[in-house]
């Protein structure tokens, strides 16, 4: 049993665990505002730092998760999906641009601008890393499309719930965005958020990744938690009403690096 399972009561029906994506711990404050949309319920605070919700009459909600210097979250969740005796929903809660990365924290953070030059909000970058020196991990064994949860022999660091990561095969022709699931409490083995779209061999590798959206700054920050080389190459989708645009970067490790800024729609 995990700390976030520890005070569960039987009519706790969720839990919205906010929690910074460098450290992995819960983030408290008298700015943090959790609540479901439409709908008046107010959470109670747990000592793990999760605000719960108790009797909802299930179904599907809307979580909205407001910080200070934090973009806010918003996600559809069914209710129905989560495990009974811990339906923790863990939130993290993305840095904007104005929030400093905690001393030696990893990242990658950009400026995205119109074609005027005026900052850009809500652009989706979706940013990964391709090299096997970085990896978390190797499939221990085959998966069909349609796994929720995977076995795998650990590399260089560790995926925490709600963590983004790519698989990527041993020849680097393919690869499959995710993200960690609840934690299982078992060594090695990794649940997955949503089940993988496509088959996977033994020895495909897990790779951090990292996801974000500009701010109304037209900033976006890429939080990288862990250890990293003291440089690496981060290759990136940037999306926005339906268009896509590739990019590389250089980033370094121990750093938030500052790339260079994007015109959208980039080339």
């Amino acid at each position: 049993m995990t700390a976030a399972q520890s005070t569960f009561v039987s009519r706790c029906s969720l839990v919205v665990l906010p929690v910074d994506p460098w450290t992995g711990r819960a983030i408290s404050g008298a700015g943090v505002a959790v609540r479901l949309e439409g709908l008046p319920y107010r959470p109670v605070r747990t000592t793990e730092g999760g605000y719960a919700f108790t009797d909802l009459a299930g179904g599907e909600l809307v979580i909205v998760v407001e910080a200070p210097l934090r973009l806010t979250y918003r996600r559809s969740v069914d209710l129905s999906t989560l495990p009974m005796q811990a339906p923790v929903v863990l939130v993290p809660m993305l840095p904007g641009s104005r929030l400093d990365p905690p001393p030696g924290a990893t990242g990658l953070r950009l400026r995205i601008s119109d074609s005027a030059g005026k900052p850009l909000p809500g652009v989706g970058v979706f940013a990964w890393l391709e090299e096997e020196s970085c990896s978390r991990g190797r499939l221990a064994d085959d998966y069909p499309a349609g796994a929720d949860g995977l076995r795998f022999a650990p590399e260089n660091g560790r995926l925490l719930p709600g963590d983004p990561f790519v698989i990527m095969d041993r020849g680097g022709k393919a690869i499959e965005r995710c993200r960690a699931g609840p934690d299982t409490g078992l060594p090695g083995t990794l649940a997955l958020e949503a089940p993988t779209d496509r088959d996977w061999r033994r020895g495909a590798i897990l790779l951090p990744a990292s996801s974000s959206r500009s701010d109304s700054d037209g900033v976006a920050t890429l939080p990288l938690r862990g250890a990293y080389p003291a440089r690496f190459r981060v290759k990136a989708e940037l999306s926005l009403g339906g268009k896509r645009s590739a990019a590389e970067w250089t980033a370094a490790g121990g750093t938030l690096t500052w790339q260079e800024q994007v015109e959208w729609p980039a080339g």
